[in-house]
């Protein structure tokens, strides 16, 4: 074997564990949670996104393409990638490119849109003197915090949904109150439950 040859294998070599090691790492932060892909496909107003799946997609069969080829030849010359490969790359990224052009070309779509927040129960019954847990779910954006008042009517609610009833009624009697969850992140994002006083 020529010391040009043997340069090469070691270039190679290096070349490889380089990018393994790269992998590894973007493999281990994902693990660790320190690289978010939860919105790997999808807009950044939180939509899926058919040509983002499209493009990932493409690239894991190019690269698997790739691989092939590589592995198949002849391990001392560098292998001839076919056209058909170079043409699927094109055809990804410049489809993935066109999306992305008439997306930014209106403002709608690239707003980020309010979350929407849902109270359950949206309606209770509570006895004077008795507490009701109340949760909101904020399916856009799981784990968000939300605000909790009683915006209309007798009784208290805590940082965690719980209302607190009043230990009587109230003269003149409001046998209703009004519950409102705001979403911390989106003020504008918000529901409301009513309690029945009994």
């Amino acid at each position: 074997m020529s010391p040009l040859n043997i340069l090469t294998l070691v270039a190679g070599w290096i070349i490889c564990l380089f990018v393994g090691g790269l992998g590894l790492t973007f493999l281990v932060k994902i693990w660790t949670g320190n690289i978010d892909i939860s919105r790997l496909i999808s807009e950044v107003n939180g939509d899926a996104s058919m040509s983002r799946f499209q493009f990932l997609v493409f690239t894991f069969v190019v690269a698997l393409s790739l691989f092939l080829v590589i592995v198949g030849s002849n391990p001392l010359k560098f292998p001839d990638i076919p056209g058909t490969v170079l043409s699927l790359i094109g055809i990804s990224g410049s489809s993935y490119l066109v999306s992305k052009g008439i997306q930014f070309s209106d403002p709608a779509g690239i707003a980020e849109r309010s979350a929407d927040i849902v109270i359950s129960p949206a309606r209770a019954v509570v006895h004077y003197g008795q507490t009701q847990q109340f949760k909101a779910d904020i399916p856009r954006k799981p784990g968000s915090g939300v605000k909790w008042q009683v915006i209309a009517g007798p009784g208290t609610i805590s940082d965690s949904g719980i209302y607190s009833a009043p230990d009587k009624a109230t003269v003149p009697p409001t046998p209703y109150a009004t519950i409102q969850a705001t979403s911390v992140e989106f003020p504008d994002a918000n529901d409301l439950a009513v309690v029945t006083l009994s």
